[in-house]
């Protein structure tokens, strides 16, 4: 049997008896056993997840309007993040498939109601001329750019850059080489499921790395600048809000 056909057989066996519990799975016989290990932080539930149940998803998602050639990049992307909340939530679902089939529409009607508002603002950007058919589209110049365009003052740059520096030296001495590899290829928008392939990991399961990655380096960056002497504090801060990053010692995911 391929292995299209054996998920497809799993995904129709928990869609037929979605209220008993039990799953087509010998390393995790049940929902509940298959949450406690992805709470637990272990790979082959995450890969689990995906085998059990994106076969079901899809077939939710083409029967909430998702394009066919987006369903899977759709369903994948929704389970990775329902991994990463599953291990940081308070109290987990009772039943998984009802939950995981309810946030997948929620999510499927929260993004036609998103396309039809950028539709709409995409629209309305545009206005008639006078007695002209001629559509004019409104411009506009942020803060961000008008700030860019200013001159660059060495001075304020030189402790930030000393600053980031030592930031650097000191993620490198605490976070693994798996983690190093990890940051720098986000960093240069080395996409993740290339990344998840040149780690031997599942995209999911690169996706749960990756989110505990950042909010481990955000503590540190934390505990770090707090560290400094109050101009290179001022200088870290400022650089972090400018990238739009929100410092604190902890946080929650957003629930999918």
């Amino acid at each position: 049997m391929g292995v299209g056909n054996l998920e497809r057989r799993k995904g129709e066996a928990i869609a037929e008896s979605p209220d008993e519990g039990r799953l087509p799975s010998s390393r995790y016989p049940t929902q509940g056993n298959l949450i406690a290990a992805i709470r637990r932080g272990e790979e082959h539930a995450i890969r689990e997840l995906f085998l059990l149940y994106a076969p079901l998803l899809r077939d939710q998602a083409r029967k909430m309007s998702v394009p066919a050639a987006e369903c899977r990049s759709f369903v994948e992307t929704f389970l990775g993040d329902v991994a990463i909340y599953l291990s940081e939530m308070d109290v987990p679902p009772r039943e998984l498939s009802r939950y995981l089939v309810s946030a997948l529409r929620n999510r499927a009607r929260t993004r036609h109601r998103d396309d039809n508002r950028a539709r709409a603002i995409d629209e309305s950007a545009y206005a008639e001329y006078g007695e002209s058919t001629e559509r004019i589209v409104a411009e506009c110049h942020s803060e961000y750019g008008l700030r860019a365009a200013q001159p660059i003052d060495a001075e304020s740059v030189a402790p930030l850059r000393a600053a980031i520096a030592r930031l650097a030296d000191k993620s490198a001495s605490e976070l693994s080489q798996e983690e190093i590899i990890m940051m720098v290829g986000i960093g240069r928008h080395v996409p993740l499921r290339d990344l998840a392939e040149q780690l031997g990991l599942t995209y999911g399961a690169a996706r749960v790395r990756l989110s505990r990655l950042r909010e481990r380096f955000l503590k540190l960056v934390f505990q770090y600048i707090n560290t400094l002497p109050s101009e290179e504090k001022r200088e870290l801060e400022r650089f972090f809000r400018r990238a739009d990053v929100k410092l604190h010692s902890g946080s929650k995911t957003e629930k999918p």
